[in-house]
Parts: structure tokens; C-alpha cells; sequence
């Protein structure tokens, strides 16, 4: 580390959260590749749900739905947040424009992607308002698909579930 320094590494960013977890972890670039097929495959709405902090798991979303022919729309206020950093930092700049919620309901259900908080089964994220049916602008039902982008924190495992619960009973 000493070394990397006198290189000019200035800072490490890095995730622990599965630090006792065998094995390594795939690139973000696997991770593009694989979701640009399943998200062409679904034909109906996608909510994605990940962290808003994980910029470049965003950004892999993004392009693979830009790829799947599927509109971004951004759900959740940390989402929108992290989303203007990112861009105002020249991240993420190429991407095309997220649209609004309002945009999103007048697209073909197969044209659309939300990109949500709440993965973690937080009680007043995104997604939970969604699977509940209490999200004012965005909705889920029969055909539509969610996918999340993040492995089980432990002591959330049951807010999960229950989540999960909540989306397979809308269908």
C-alpha cells in the first residue's frame, strides 16, 4: 500500500460487505453483458433496484438498458441525487437523458426501465412503495419483472423478503 502511494494512488474505494465471501467478484463489464440480453428478453416493465451509491452499477444499467432499447427512469430521491453528482463530475455524461415518471407511463411497458432505491427492503424506499402499491407515479403488476442488484445485507434478509413478497403478489 506504502507503494501505491509513492506511485500516486491518492485513495482506495472499496466494498467489505462480502469481505468473508469466497471466490472473486465478476467486472462491472460481465455484469453489462449479461443484463443487456435478460433486459431485451422481458417484455414487460423492468424495475432494477441497486444502491445509489454504486455509480458504476448504475452506469451498467443504464447502457444496458440504452442497449435493450429500454428508457431510463430514475426512482427515489438518493437515486436522482447520486444520479446529478455523478453527471456533474463527467460521469455518466453520454448516457441519454433520464426521462420523468410521467414520460415513463406514456412508453410501450417494453420500452421502459425504473431505476430504484430500496433493495434493501428500506420501508420508505422506492421500491417499497411500489410493491405496496403506494408509489404515486410508478406501478408494478402482472408481466412486469424486478431485478435486484445487490446481495442480502444480513439483518435485512427478512425486509427483503418481505419486499419480495409484496412484488409477487402484484404479479
Amino acid at each position: 500500500i506504502t507503494k501505491l502511494g509513492e506511485e500516486g494512488v491518492l485513495a482506495m474505494v472499496c466494498d467489505s460487505t462480502n469481505v468473508f465471501v469466497d471466490g472473486s467478484a465478476g467486472s462491472e463489464a460481465e455484469v453489462r453483458g449479461t443484463l443487456i440480453p435478460l433486459l431485451a428478453s422481458m417484455t414487460g416493465k423492468v424495475a432494477v433496484a441497486c444502491f445509489a451509491s454504486n455509480v458504476a452499477r448504475m452506469d451498467s444499467v443504464c447502457r444496458a438498458a440504452q442497449a435493450a432499447g429500454r428508457r431510463v427512469c430514475l426512482v427515489g430521491r438518493s437515486m436522482i441525487r447520486m444520479a446529478s453528482a455523478a453527471k456533474s463530475v463527467g460521469l455518466m455524461a453520454d448516457l441519454p437523458p433520464f426521462i420523468s415518471d410521467g414520460e415513463a407511463k406514456h412508453l410501450p411497458a417494453n420500452g421502459v426501465l425504473y431505476l430504484c432505491t430500496g433493495s434493501q427492503g428500506e420501508p420508505r424506499a422506492a421500491l417499497a412503495r411500489i410493491a405496496e402499491g403506494t408509489h404515486p407515479h410508478v406501478s408494478l403488476g402482472q408481466g412486469d419483472a424486478c431485478l435486484f442488484s445487490s446481495r442480502v445485507i444480513p439483518g435485512n434478509d427478512i425486509a427483503i423478503r418481505n419486499l419480495q413478497n409484496n412484488l409477487a403478489d402484484r404479479g
